[in-house]
């Protein structure tokens, strides 16, 4: 928050950032899940594939989130109910975080090792009903964004991230329908909600130097509230911002059979505007409290604001081709078009904090992955795959510790068995191979930081699925 009063005294910073409302790893950040923050578990059969050929498999009721298409290949009602754990281990090590040039560069004080990972579970749920042999429908439950993070108060970076959690819950009604024995068509409406939670420290001492900079307050003021150094931890606030939107969108699908045994997936979500509101509401040094209040300086109070998130599209192309009556291999290649984000704008309620926007630069990415199912018997199907999964984050500059994202590889294992002619179980687990990560990010006020470090992460995925048929 100190970015938000540097804003305010200073016209030196024209374009601050409010860093607990708009950092771009926080609403437009990269999970180590999936491209951005993107999250790919959509189910729990397909984790033992890496996710491969999932708009071309259609073999369960998750095909209603990879490619509605994929419905009409289901002859009977049934329900798919999924789990996923998410566990990550993001160190993170100091390599030289500063204050920023207006406070000499000097070090900051705080804890210089910090796991700022831990343990998340993601839900799903999936229905589909054939309505007769040409039409089906279906219906979907879905977590398709998540992230988060929490550093601890006391950590160097703490004036540009403590805590941010920021959760998408996607319901998705379809319908599908088969045009021939070769092409099914599908498509869907995605009402989705948005919830983001987002908060960093205060540093009070450099806000009060700051108002003695544009001539606001005296010195004698910080001086006599001992807020005449910058980066103290006994003197910070706190501030955290909370946000919500509803937005609705759209996805199709198509799937088509060229010869028996081999099928080609193609399914594409577009993009949603959602427009956040929320509310910001500070914990205020109790000396920098009381000099606002005397010289009526509106900062820190409670108040609006709002942002636009556009969440970008994707398109995944998969195919599906048995060997014999044994063997399945599978692959797909997912885009991502994150380079929609270029900017984000939040606008405040309080007339004394001017619009804030950052530049994001994201790029769009690629995910490629390749599997096999192997029939080992009627009721056991053993199934393995890898996974390259590209970050859209393009540099260390602009890599933010709301969530520093990195380029992974995944190599994944699972099986599916079934019981008796209704039930299915399926378990997959998935080790996350991540790219030490490197991070220069500079606030873009006169009086922030520049975080300077090495993450190293580890990440595992477990995933679990019943499906049940009706009929």
């Amino acid at each position: 928050m100190v970015n938000i009063m540097f804003r305010y005294v200073n016209e030196r910073s024209p374009r601050l950032a409010c860093a607990i409302l708009v950092s771009s790893s926080c609403i437009f950040g990269s999970s180590v899940q999936a491209g951005g923050f993107a999250l790919i578990e959509q189910g729990g059969s397909g984790m033992g594939n890496a996710y491969a050929g999932a708009s071309a498999v259609s073999k369960d009721a998750s095909t209603v989130w990879f490619n509605p298409a994929g419905m009409t290949e289901l002859n009977s009602r049934q329900i798919a109910v999924a789990a996923h754990v998410i566990s990550v281990e993001s160190d993170f090590s100091d390599r030289g975080t500063t204050l920023n040039e207006a406070f000499g560069l000097a070090p900051v004080a705080g804890q210089t090792e910090v796991d700022s990972g831990g343990a998340a579970g993601v839900p799903n749920l999936y229905y589909v009903h054939p309505l007769n042999k040409k039409v089906t429908m279906g219906f979907g439950v879905s977590v398709p964004f998540g992230n988060s993070t929490d550093y601890g108060d006391n950590w160097v970076g703490r004036y540009q991230a403590v805590e941010s959690e920021v959760t998408v819950i996607d319901l998705n009604p379809s319908i599908a329908y088969r045009v021939n024995p070769k092409l099914s068509i599908g498509g869907g409406v995605s009402v989705q909600y948005i919830d983001a939670t987002l908060g960093s420290a205060v540093d009070s001492g450099a806000t009060c130097l700051g108002l003695v900079s544009r001539a606001t307050v005296d010195l004698a003021e910080c001086i006599g509230a001992g807020l005449t150094t910058a980066g103290v931890r006994a003197n910070d606030g706190y501030a955290v911002v909370t946000g919500d939107s509803w937005a609705a969108t759209f996805n199709l699908g198509l799937l088509y059979k060229p010869r028996q045994g081999t099928k080609l997936g193609l399914a594409y979500r577009h993009s949603i505007d959602h427009d956040l509101d929320g509310e910001g509401e500070f914990s205020t040094n109790p000396g920098l409290a009381a000099i606002l209040a005397n010289r009526q300086v509106p900062l820190f109070q409670t108040t609006g604001a709002s942002a636009d998130a556009d969440l970008p599209p994707s398109v995944m192309l998969s195919i599906a081709h048995e060997v014999n009556s044994k063997v399945e291999l599978l692959a797909d290649a997912t885009f991502t078009g994150w380079s929609s984000l270029e900017e984000l704008r939040v606008r405040f309620d309080n007339p004394a904090q001017p619009d804030t926007l950052i530049t994001l630069g994201y790029e769009d990415v690629w995910r490629f992955s390749a599997g096999l199912n192997y029939q080992q018997s009627d009721r056991m199907v053993l199934r393995a795959g890898v996974a390259y999964d590209q970050d859209p984050v393009p540099s260390t500059q602009l890599r933010t510790p709301r969530i520093p994202g990195s380029d992974r590889t995944w190599v994944s294992f699972g099986l599916g068995y079934k019981f008796g002619n209704r039930g299915q179980f399926d378990v997959g687990y998935a080790r996350l191979f991540v790219d030490d990560t490197p991070i220069d990010n500079a606030s873009e006020s006169a009086g922030g930081t520049t975080i300077r470090g090495v993450y190293e992460t580890n990440v595992d995925l477990l995933s679990v699925q019943y499906t049940h048929k009706f009929n």
